[in-house]
């Protein structure tokens, strides 16, 4: 047993006990002793976690419930196995969990206290899904997750539209836990396991239309989650929504941990099956990956609704990163990890300062803030630094992550994956500066009003004219480690070694079945690429070029009636966009014939790897 293996269950027993406590009290509880206690639990759960990072990345550990150890080949019970990217998930979960706890620290709770308990609730299943070894238990934490997240989003009740946006996340995400629970039942016919390990060593190189049909469903449940088109319709409606602590945790993580389950499936249960069509998958997934960027771009430029601007955003960068993780190389994967940990505290502080806005300025909608912003300056500082860092602005973590993803996208011979990075960055970077231009300056002209742009949001609490330290603090952090993540030491050989432990096949099922005693000699034998500069030339120039590009289309939004209306680009693509506004039309009916048809053109794919 490692040093800290016995730690291994708590990032979910915590949490767990802290929201059985907390729901337990709540009759006679007060909103001090509610607030004190989440964070203390979620705090835990932070130092819980780097001790099992810290461990992880010397071994990965393998703890199996109630000591019930495989024989030979066959694992008879439940395991969590911890390897550095899951480790990282789970720690990610809980500073985020506690960062949206201290925001939320004695603001008015219009779900009389039931807040604390979902959230870590939904802390708990975050933690186990990233943590856990047994396909039918990231199910399990899969719904467990899901169903404090719907909670979580209709919690305001004062409104119709919370209890409606929690109404279409929850019918949409139990579409794609279905498709998971019959994949996985289909797997369970064919290897009769449920360990990851086991079913991937079970259906080594078959391939045949169960095993693929299998891989067709669970690809669409876990994609559902990463909301990547044509699955992600439900995103922008949860976000528009949900408290602005609740979103922090959507787009930090719940998208994230849908690519990380695509990832650890791809490698672990079908990476020997589809071997001989591995370049015609990595083109699908990148096809995927390219049209999500692109739609989450455009439609996030073409919204004035804050939070749906920054789901739509999280939706084209869902999309980078789902392309970053196809290459599935070392450069490749690392990129996709460093990627996902900077966007994660990027967008997390983008919310936090979006709900400082409406927490001061009483609203969300762009054309009402209009100049309003000037007596925020820290907020503005704050909203721009998170603009350049969704650019991939030297300066933030997000440019090494694309810079270690061109370079494995150029070994491959597939340059356009940069521009496309470039591209995406820019027009969800432009979004943000039109926003910040016309809130915080009050410049050029009043934003575009038509009947979309005023949609617009109830307060979560009381009107006041100061802004508590609560809720500076959690942004500035998160900006503060978007920047300071690849300057601290050893950053990206910890990255690269993370990317290449996960990549391995062999080396998961020898370090399962081994419970990692011998797992460090079959680690020794792989090589770890080192990467001696933070940020390449080529990577740092397009990340420049990305914000100039950015600000010259916001500029031609803001200043549209001093320029010739051929010039006035970010004004016409900040019109209705007709087409795209119908299919996003807030109806679930829509939402799920989208799905199906997602559904079928994937499993038809999948069935075209049979050839």
């Amino acid at each position: 047993m490692q040093r800290w293996g016995l730690l291994a269950p708590l990032p979910v027993v915590l949490p767990l006990f802290g929201a059985a406590l907390l729901a337990g009290i709540r009759k006679w509880n007060s909103r001090v002793v509610a607030d004190s206690l989440g964070i203390a639990f979620a705090l835990m759960n932070v130092v819980i976690c780097v001790l099992l990072l810290r461990s992880s990345l010397r071994e990965t550990i393998v703890y199996w419930f109630g000591n019930w150890h495989p024989r030979g080949s066959m694992a008879l019970g439940i395991g969590f196995v911890i390897d550095p990217i899951g480790a990282s998930l789970a720690l990610l979960a809980a500073t985020l969990m506690t960062l949206a706890l201290l925001y939320s620290w004695r603001l008015p709770d219009s779900g009389d206290l039931h807040l604390h308990p979902l959230m870590l609730v939904f802390l708990a299943g975050m933690s186990g899904f990233a943590l856990t070894g047994d396909l039918f238990n990231m199910f399990v934490f899969f719904e467990l997750m899901s169903t404090a997240a719907f909670a979580l989003c209709g919690l305001n009740t004062r409104e119709s539209a919370p209890l409606q946006g929690a109404f279409n996340f929850a019918v949409t995400n139990t579409v794609a836990a279905f498709l998971v629970l019959t994949g996985i039942a289909l797997l369970y016919a064919v290897t009769g396991a449920l360990n990851l390990a086991q079913i991937g060593l079970l259906l080594g190189q078959r391939h045949d239309p169960l095993v693929l049909f299998a891989f067709a469903l669970l690809l669409c449940g876990f994609l559902t989650k990463a909301a990547i088109v044509p699955f992600h319709f439900w995103l922008a409606d949860a976000h528009a929504v949900a408290p602005t602590a609740v979103c922090v945790l959507f787009s930090g993580v719940m998208v994230e941990l849908g690519l990380y389950a695509v990832l650890r499936l791809r490698v672990v249960l079908f990476a020997d099956a589809v071997t001989a069509h591995a370049e015609t998958l990595r083109l699908g997934l990148l096809a995927l990956g390219a049209v999500t960027a692109v739609i989450g771009g455009v439609m996030c430029y073409a919204e004035h609704h804050l939070k749906r601007i920054l789901a739509f955003s999280t939706i084209s960068h869902s999309g980078l990163m789902l392309m970053a993780m196809s290459l599935m190389t070392q450069a490749g994967v690392g990129g996709f990890l460093l990627y996902l940990l900077a966007h994660a505290f990027l967008k997390a502080a983008l919310f936090f300062t979006a709900g400082i806005l409406l927490h001061r300025l009483r609203s969300m909608s762009e054309p009402l803030l209009f100049g309003k912003g000037r007596i925020l300056p820290w907020a503005g500082g704050l909203w721009f630094a998170g603009a350049l860092g969704l650019a991939g602005f030297p300066l933030f973590a997000t440019a090494t992550a694309e810079s270690l993803t061109s370079e494995a996208a150029e070994a491959l011979h597939l340059p356009w994956i940069s521009w496309l990075f470039l591209v995406a960055g820019a027009l969800t970077c432009a979004a943000l500066l039109r926003v910040g231009m016309h809130t915080f300056f009050g410049w050029g002209t009043k934003p575009i009003g038509d009947q979309a742009s005023l949609v617009d949001e109830l307060p979560e609490d009381e009107e006041t004219h100061t802004v508590p330290w609560t809720l500076w603090l959690p942004p500035a952090i998160c900006v503060i480690a978007a920047v300071a993540l690849v300057w601290l030491p050893t950053t990206l050989d910890k990255v690269l070694r993370a990317a290449c432990i996960i990549l391995s096949k062999p080396l998961y099922i020898h370090t399962v079945f081994s419970e990692s005693a011998a797992s460090q000699g079959v680690f020794s034998a792989m090589a770890v690429t080192q990467h001696k500069r933070v940020i390449t030339e080529a990577a740092a120039l397009r990340g420049v070029c990305a914000s100039a590009l950015a600000l010259m289309l916001a500029s031609t939004s803001v200043f549209r009636l001093r320029m010739p209306r051929v010039l006035r680009v970010g004004a016409w693509m900040e019109g209705p966009l007709p087409w795209l506004r119908m299919l996003h039309s807030g109806h679930p009916g829509d939402y799920i014939l989208y799905l199906t048809i997602g559904a079928a053109l994937i499993g038809s794919f999948c069935m075209g790897l049979l050839s």
